[in-house]
């Protein structure tokens, strides 16, 4: 198709510019630590004034001068300046004939330039001069790729993966060959490989968007295409013209045009696009003569009319219990409930109508009236583990603990293999504050049962309560990758992508899941947050209130709030807050960071480090150790301060709110090193 060249070199050039990326840290070398350091840093402005100012200084070694015209090249072809990146590979590769960094840069140029053969013979010496280095296989993998040769392709990256299994881009090339090759699945298990070591690997989610469109599962490419986009929304126009085609497949005609629009605003001169387009607006006039209208999401299928039985020939109970199975199926819950109330009547120990019933109560959320049949079910049936355990879970959710610890207890007893018992147990754990106890229960049940959405969603949650985020997204990912209209997950999901930094991409979740479910709590705490995180206060407070009145005992949505009325100079409101989560989870280690940052508002120091000990005792996160930093600080406690400051520099950021403290603190270093300094005469400090 006309659109190939250009979509294949932005599919691909993610993954090879990837490879760069990490050939940077095969440049460092021992020479002077601060313009070698900035040189083979990430590929900025910073980057090629010092790899120039290297390359300027005749003083310098040939191994430096060859490692900065290197570092030089890879900035220039982060920047599209080919020619330039040639000329500086080339003189790496005349100080260092067996530079393979250089080798492998010149030889990604080379393929850009269409020298294909000049390519391959760089990528070759470099495999041969370091034959257990995964990286000459992978640029000649993606060489292969773009010559269309899968299988030689698939050979070069699974010899890279040998060498290195967390290599995220050697995954991403693989599935793109699997995908090209017909091998959807094999495809699907390397771009899910990929997004679990790095979620931000570029096209990881695209190529999965592919694997599921050869599925025929539309839905969960349309997903991938949307997060590919919220990633890149400015160059990822690969994952608009698929998601454009697949709206124009599904009928959803008016989304189609706003991506091939968006498309065109890029590639105007496009004939494939403007053809797709035009495609789209005439299906969209014919709907609209023919009266009908275009599926919309926010609009669920109509349920199919329950059958009105005739007067003279009542339906059986068995046909009415097969056509509740059918509304079930169709999630027309109310008119299955009808209809097994209809035999229930005439019937009231019917096993089949009543497990039915249950379930279908369950998905409305009518717990006490699912509990009801559940306890006429174990009075048929007293010693049944299975209808145990899924009393136990209805209790938990119920918010009775010690009624749900029983009947877990007693499946247990009579099936030590029960998995629901197990999920059962660890949601009550969870609910009354033991989430460390709960993971235990929650990794059994998994144990037990791998297939069950339900046990990878709470323990995705447990982790998320323990911000263990990027443990909570791989749950969430396979809770969605069991059951993809699992909400729970999806909002949580989204949420949890928010608390990392990587909005846009959460935000795909929320609202999937709002235009589904406008009240979903979870999704709400989204668009909440995302209100936070823009300083936008008054909105972000307005938008948790709603949610604290629906649920109050909701500690994140409480501590949320709480931020934004920090955010607000308002700490008394934040301390309200916060004492209330506390009072009942006086270990919530969310609440405890958020009070210390609050008392050190107020100016009462002593309290704010005694708060901030407790969440720290719990887990190091950056925000509090910076945060007990100011309070030592302000306590004149220098070498406390000067320690934690120090420290929040090192900890990963796990979050959005870490993001923030670790810059602050970065600048906080920088401030204390102009006031202490090493006083040895050669430059420098002691921090």
């Amino acid at each position: 198709m006309r659109l190939r060249p250009i979509c294949t070199d932005a599919a691909v050039s993610g993954v090879r510019f990837q490879l760069f990326l990490l050939l940077a840290l095969a440049l460092a070398g021992p020479a002077r630590a601060g313009d070698v350091e900035d040189c083979n840093g990430p590929p900025t402005d910073k980057a090629e004034a010092a790899c120039s100012a290297i390359i300027s200084d005749a003083a310098r070694s040939t191994d430096d001068r060859s490692k900065a015209f290197a570092g030089r090249s890879r900035f220039y072809i982060a920047r599209g300046k080919i020619d330039q990146a040639l000329g500086d590979a080339d003189a790496a590769l005349q100080l260092n004939p067996q530079f393979v960094s250089a080798l492998i840069a010149r030889g990604y140029v080379q393929q850009r330039k269409g020298s294909l053969d000049q390519a391959r013979a760089d990528f070759d010496r470099a495999i041969e001069l370091e034959p257990k280095s995964p990286f000459g296989y992978l640029a000649r993998g993606n060489l292969r790729a773009d010559q269309r040769a899968w299988t030689d392709a698939i050979s070069d990256y699974d010899q890279a993966i040998t060498l290195r299994q967390d290599l995220p881009a050697a995954h991403v090339g693989r599935a793109r060959a699997y995908v090209e090759s017909g091998q959807p699945d094999a495809a699907l298990a390397d771009a899910n490989t990929a997004i679990a070591v790095n979620a931000s690997t570029p096209n990881a989610f695209y190529w999965r968007g592919q694997a599921y469109r050869r599925k025929g599962d539309i839905d969960r490419a349309i997903e991938d295409f949307s997060r590919a986009i919220a990633q890149a929304p400015q160059t990822e126009r690969n994952a608009y013209f698929a998601r454009a085609q697949l709206y124009s497949a599904k009928g959803d005609y008016a989304r189609a045009i706003a991506d091939f629009d968006r498309l065109l605003t890029v590639l105007p001169g496009n004939k494939e696009i403007q053809e797709q387009r035009q495609q789209a607006v005439a299906m969209q006039a014919e709907l609209a003569k023919s009266g009908a209208a275009a599926p919309s999401p926010t609009t669920p299928a109509p349920a199919a009319p329950a059958a009105q039985p005739s007067a003279a020939v009542p339906a059986s109970s068995n046909q009415q219990i097969e056509q509740a199975k059918q509304f079930i199926a169709q999630g027309n819950f109310a008119g299955a409930i009808n209809n097994l109330s209809q035999v229930l009547s005439g019937d009231p120990r019917n096993e089949a109508a009543l497990r039915l019933r249950t379930q279908a109560y369950s998905r409305l959320n009518r717990l006490a009236e699912a509990r009801n049949d559940l306890n006429d079910l174990l009075k048929l049936k007293p010693d049944d583990p299975q209808l145990l355990a899924f009393r136990a879970l209805n209790a938990a959710g119920l918010r009775q603990f010690d009624d749900a610890t029983a009947d877990a207890t007693r499946a247990i007893t009579l099936d030590q293999n029960n998995s629901l018992a197990y999920l059962a147990r660890g949601l009550v754990k969870a609910s009354t504050g033991k989430v460390k106890d709960a993971l235990a229960d929650y990794d059994h049940s998994i144990s037990l049962n791998a297939k069950e959405t339900l046990a990878f969603t709470e323990r995705g949650l447990a982790y998320f309560n323990l911000n263990q985020l990027d443990k909570a997204l791989l749950d969430f990912d396979q809770a969605l990758a069991l059951v993809p209209t699992n909400l729970i997950a999806k909002s949580w999901r989204g949420l949890a992508l928010m608390l990392k930094g990587r909005t846009d991409e959460g935000l795909v979740d929320i609202n999937a899941v709002l235009e589904r479910v406008p009240n979903n709590p979870t999704a709400q705490l989204g668009r909440g947050l995302a209100m936070l995180t823009s300083a936008q206060y008054d909105r972000a407070i307005a938008a948790f209130d709603q949610i604290v009145a629906r649920a109050p005992n909701d500690p994140f949505a409480h501590v949320l709030r709480a931020r934004a009325y920090l955010g607000l100079k308002k700490p008394d409101d934040a301390m309200k807050d916060l004492n209330l989560v506390l009072s009942s989870r006086p270990d919530y280690q969310a609440a405890l960071t958020l009070r210390g940052i609050t008392w050190s508002t107020l100016r009462n120091y002593d309290k704010a480090v005694e708060d901030l000990d407790r969440a720290i005792a719990q887990k190091e996160t950056v925000e509090g150790v910076f945060a007990r930093a100011k309070a030592h600080e302000a306590l004149n406690h220098t070498d406390k301060a000067t320690e934690d400051f120090r420290k929040a520099t090192q900890l990963a950021p796990s979050s959005v709110f870490d993001v923030l403290a670790q810059a602050e603190s970065k600048r906080k270093i920088q401030e204390l090193s102009k006031k202490v300094p090493c006083g040895t005469g050669q430059g420098g400090t002691c921090l």
